[in-house]
């Protein structure tokens, strides 16, 4: 187990296995909320195929778990091109006979107005935040639908449900995923797949910017956090990614075994009042 003075998630707890014999794949899983709930998913007993686009946080996600006794692989996996969540699946298959758990967390923004906005740039978030989820569900769910159960968990936002200025793409994005979830959770429900997502308020995250991605992650300025931690209006302060976490592994647990079709407000009571 890593020490926790020196931890990145020091708010992970020892896990209770709650998701032991499962199978998780997650996207975006080498940072920022993802990279804390391959963790936690892990100390609760899964198997966790770690997919993400880029290495650069270092230890690698899958190494991280491995060094503290779990199961992890890691795919360079791009979930918005043909093929990319068909090599996830075969993964899990491969790896570990399955897959129990889709976490879609893989997602990004631009700060224009939407006027602003070249096709280019507009049909990258488009791809990146709903398009991806589509396909990453149509590699995944025809297993799910064999065996009768599974859980399918994406990231939306807290900009799904109010606006932000300068972010029309990935408002846009986040809503279409609220809407989305709740549609899969009708349709998949009857067949033992329930469908759920978090909308997460400002998060204390490094972030995987511009277009085309580049290999590198910023921190926000201390400016920038002081605003975002404004925003949470009741709690003053920004989330930490291991917070998301716990409510992404609320959404697949079984203690949330008749929760389907739900917006999970993780947001420090930023939606309170607008």
């Amino acid at each position: 187990m890593a020490n926790a003075n020196n931890d990145e998630h020091p708010m992970l707890r020892e896990g209770l296995g709650r998701l032991r014999g499962k199978v998780a794949i997650i996207t975006g899983a080498n940072s920022g909320i993802g990279r804390a709930t391959a963790r936690l998913f892990a100390r609760e007993g899964a198997n966790v195929v770690c997919c993400d686009i880029q290495e650069t946080m270092t230890p690698r996600v899958d190494q991280l778990i491995i060094d503290e006794g779990g199961e992890a692989t890691f795919l360079n996996v791009n979930v918005t091109v043909d093929g990319g969540p068909e090599e996830m699946m075969k993964t899990a298959m491969d790896r570990y006979g399955g897959a129990d758990i889709l976490y879609n967390n893989a997602g990004g923004g631009i700060r224009k107005q939407a006027h602003e906005h070249t096709d280019e740039e507009w049909n990258f978030i488009m791809d990146l935040n709903l398009n991806a989820i589509q396909r990453s569900v149509r590699a995944v769910v025809p297993h799910m639908l064999e065996k009768g159960s599974g859980n399918i968990v994406s990231t939306a936002s807290t900009f799904g449900l109010v606006a932000s200025e300068n972010y029309p793409a990935y408002c846009a994005t986040k809503a279409a995923v609220i809407s989305l979830t709740r549609q899969m959770a009708l349709d998949y429900g009857p067949k033992g797949v329930r469908v759920n997502c978090i909308c997460p308020g400002a998060t204390e995250t490094p972030r995987f910017r511009g277009h085309p991605p580049v290999p590198s992650l910023q921190a926000a300025t201390p400016e920038q956090r002081a605003r975002m931690a404004k925003s949470n209006k009741a709690l003053l302060r920004m989330a930490r990614p291991e917070e998301m976490a716990y409510g992404v592994l609320f959404l697949v647990s079984d203690e949330a075994s008749f929760v389907t079709g739900h917006a999970l407000v993780v947001d420090g009571g930023q939606t309170i009042a607008v």
